[in-house]
């Protein structure tokens, strides 16, 4: 036995009105979704905040006043966008790779260097905690790579 369904007029533009507005709910959150999505992308993409030459400026630490800076040389890093970086010491040159992620956070390989002679405490101690950065914040010209448990190393834009 089939039953044969009848529906008011007004009953049937109410259910498609529904289901539009649930079609364009479901495309607008689809929407803000991707928007968000891009947002988060490029905060992490290497082609982003972070790529160009960096000069460092201090430390900040309990045994900072170990490591005087010397007011005539800052060590420099460039960050490329190939997830490279190089290092200028005071003598020395070094390189390796960088990577970043969610969160702010970085991954720094361990530094590979020159040794034609001898750098200054504060680059040595610069070369030393670059391996152990955890995590960066980019505020205008300014570099912080912070470094759990021990401190951060605050640096100065120079150019890209």
């Amino acid at each position: 036995m089939l039953v044969k369904a009848t529906f008011c007029p007004a009953y049937l533009s109410s259910l498609k009105l529904v289901l539009k507005m649930r079609t364009y709910s479901f495309l607008s959150a689809i929407f803000i979704v991707l928007l968000f999505s891009a947002c988060n992308e490029d905060k992490c993409d290497c082609n982003g905040q972070i790529v160009g030459r960096w000069e460092v400026d201090d430390f900040m630490s309990l045994e900072s006043v170990a490591y005087p800076k010397d007011d005539n040389y800052s060590p420099l890093i460039e960050f490329k966008s190939d997830g490279s970086y190089d290092v200028e010491l005071d003598v020395n040159i070094c390189g390796g790779e960088y990577a970043l992620a969610l969160n702010d956070s970085i991954s720094i390989s361990g530094v590979g260097c020159t040794e034609i002679c001898c750098d200054s405490e504060f680059s040595k101690k610069f070369r030393t905690m670059l391996p152990q950065v955890s995590t960066y914040k980019v505020d205008g010209g300014e570099l912080r790579l912070t470094v759990e448990g021990w401190g951060w190393i605050n640096l100065n834009w120079i150019s890209k």
